[in-house]
């Protein structure tokens, strides 16, 4: 049994990882618009961050199924 979480752990929290770290870094781009200079950039970015945001939900999804899937064989 611990393969098996081991294995949909290491999923989770890579997408969890993700997830924080384009949020963080969406937060940094809405200060540095907010800042006054040239948003172009941080406007990119965040469209950037947007979607590694929702791949990251999405396998998120995927990781919790598939270890679902697999306790229930398990068991």
């Amino acid at each position: 049994m611990s393969s098996i979480s081991g294995i949909g752990g290491s999923a989770l929290q890579y997408a969890q990882l993700g997830i924080s770290r384009g949020m963080s870094n969406m937060a940094q781009d809405a200060q540095a618009i907010a800042g006054g200079s040239d948003p172009t950039a941080p406007l990119i970015d965040a469209g950037q961050q947007k979607l590694n945001v929702e791949a990251s939900a999405k396998a998120l999804e995927i990781a919790n199924q598939t270890l679902g899937t697999l306790i229930n064989v398990v068991a």
